[in-house]
């Protein structure tokens, strides 16, 4: 944001651009010596008079003279008090004149008053109504002109416009038609005459421009192309965005030039390992998160493992049917298969089958914070060694967002907050039942210091009716409370969970963490005994790649040695 505000600034200063207004009384004063008589220094003041005013009282002006009968008459007292009467605003001129005699000398002020006003015209002005800013001037028709009350709109006018992010924008003429005495105040907002874009060899224009609300005819405003700046860096395409200005053809204008430098967005991944719900297994990745440079991602996944071995399709659209549905309507639809151990089930019938499903997720902001998201699915689980009656799960969910994090895949500052119902049912071969799931979590991502963050996370569940295995909640393990296994962790209809994450960014690929995690699920309705819960504490590094940071965790469960932690591996951070 310092950036932007610098070059924003840089160009309000180029020449030919920038423009003052300058009403310089010291300048217009008259000597004190040019009135009828000389100044007599050190005469006694006999009176002091005001002539030429009928709008404003002479009293009102006589309470800006300093002098009184009785003082001493110098050429500096006198000169005081020219400019003091000048700084009222209300007067083009203002001649002294000193008539001697011989008990002393009298003083008498000569004023030339402003006109009247007989309207206020405000050319340029487009981002507010004009209501409002001729609510706000101190000048009025119907009363003489103020320079000062001119000068204080003028300022007036610039704060508001800065106030709101408008930084460009300056008033740069106040006249009066010596004619008709309209006062006519001259703004230039700063309009963006074009939008450019470079860096960007394989994104197309189109992905980036659509994203902002600085566009060409629009008013420049520092806080809408910082979230412009933001959105297209969240697009997860770019390593580096920075803005330039450059002057336009009409000094009332600006060019606006976004830098970039692109990522890698196109990956092929393979190898092997040890995972805590797959055992061994070995896997493929192919990845295309910017397809021909569109915005569209498509991810296709194959892992086989000693428990487990899962495929799986995913592709988004990112801006589906806007001129029918507005801007930024995302459609994600994923299709997956999967075969053996949920290890998370381990003692139960359907700890082992084949797990056969999709869903289709929409999702539309709502403002820039907010957005919603609909979704749509389905899986078929059938049973592989322990019998169990086959079902089929479909749902439907909805969810509200709040998020103002500066990057979703690695935030250091701002809030993400969820609310999701999910509403199912399952169908079995003899009977259909339904359930119902509410999920609220809250992230607070809070910066200490440089390179310091302190991540807070709160999140509860409640589920209703027959909830099948696969939408149980389970807390413990590498995304819950870190320092169990999955086969200890702990399943139910009902959960809360508690993260507290200290993170020290080394440099722009390593980052160390300390961590606490404490939560518990069941099935009572009842709220648990909150010494049942369970909890870890621990440590863990964090590798920044284009995918997102992959985890590398070490936790201790409660009540365990050191020696008893469990090492967790992922990719992403845990909230």
């Amino acid at each position: 944001m310092k950036k932007i505000f610098c070059l924003l600034l840089a160009f309000i200063l180029m020449p030919g651009v920038s423009a003052a207004i300058d009403f310089n009384l010291n300048s217009a004063l008259p000597d004190a010596s040019s009135g009828t008589g000389t100044v007599i220094v050190d005469s006694l003041i006999t009176g002091i008079n005001i002539k030429g005013n009928s709008a404003v009282p002479s009293a009102r002006i006589l309470e800006q003279v300093s002098l009184r009968v009785g003082d001493r008459m110098t050429q500096q007292a006198l000169n005081n008090n020219i400019k003091a009467i000048y700084a009222m605003g209300y007067f083009s001129d203002v001649t002294p004149a000193v008539s001697r005699s011989r008990k002393g000398s009298a003083v008498t002020f000569t004023v030339t008053e402003n006109p009247v006003l007989k309207g206020i015209t405000v050319e340029g002005c487009t981002v507010y109504p004009l209501s409002k800013i001729y609510g706000m001037l101190q000048s009025k028709a119907g009363k003489i002109m103020s320079f000062k009350a001119v000068q204080d709109d003028v300022k007036a006018i610039d704060d508001l416009y800065h106030k709101d992010g408008y930084v460009l924008e300056r008033v740069v003429n106040v006249s009066t038609d010596p004619k008709t005495d309209i006062l006519k105040i001259k703004i230039i907002e700063g309009m963006i005459e074009q939008v450019a874009l470079d860096g960007n060899t394989l994104t197309k224009n189109y992905v980036i421009l659509r994203e902002m609300k600085s566009r060409p005819g629009t008013v420049l405003n520092e806080k809408t192309l910082a979230k412009d700046l933001k959105k297209i860096f969240n697009l997860g395409f770019f390593s580096d965005i920075s803005p330039d200005f450059e002057p336009a053809a009409s000094p009332d204008k600006v060019i606006l030039l976004v830098k970039m430098k692109e990522t890698k967005t196109n990956t092929i991944n393979f190898g092997g390992g040890y995972g805590e719900r797959e055992g061994m297994f070995g896997f493929l990745d192919l990845s295309a998160e910017n397809v021909f440079g569109t915005g569209q991602g498509i991810l296709l996944r194959g892992q086989a493992g000693q428990q487990q071995s899962t495929y799986q399709f995913r592709y988004m659209y990112p801006w589906l049917l806007p001129d029918k549905l507005g801007d930024k309507v995302s459609a994600t639809f994923r299709r997956w298969y999967t075969i053996g151990k949920n290890v998370y089930l381990i003692g139960q019938p359907e700890s082992e089958g084949k797990f056969n499903g999709w869903d289709i997720a929409f999702n539309k902001p709502i403002t820039d914070e907010w957005n919603t998201t609909l979704t749509l699915g389905s899986e078929r689980v059938e049973p592989t060694v322990n019998p169990f009656d086959p079902y089929t799960s479909n749902t439907i969910g909805l969810a509200l967002s709040f998020d103002t994090r500066d990057n979703w895949m690695n935030p250091t500052k701002g809030r993400f907050a969820t609310y999701g119902i999910t509403r199912g049912w399952r169908v079995k071969p003899s009977i259909t039942t339904d359930f119902t799931k509410n999920t609220a979590d809250l992230n607070q991502f809070l910066p200490l210091g440089p390179s310091q963050v302190l991540a807070l996370h709160f999140g509860v569940g409640a589920g209703f009716g027959d909830v099948p295995p696969s939408e149980l909640y389970y807390v413990g393990g590498a995304n819950t409370v870190r320092g169990y296994d999955p086969s200890q962790a702990e399943t139910g209809t009902k959960k809360y969970l508690m993260n507290i994450e200290y993170r020290y960014t080394f440099n722009e690929t390593f980052q160390g963490v300390l961590f606490y995690d404490f939560g518990k699920a069941w099935y009572v309705p009842r709220w648990p005994d909150m010494e049942n819960s369970i909890s870890g504490r621990g440590f863990g590094m964090r590798l920044n790649t284009p995918m997102g940071p992959i985890r590398l965790d070490y936790g201790v469960g409660a009540y365990r040695t050191f020696s008893e932690g469990v090492l967790h591996f992922s990719i992403g951070q845990a909230f």
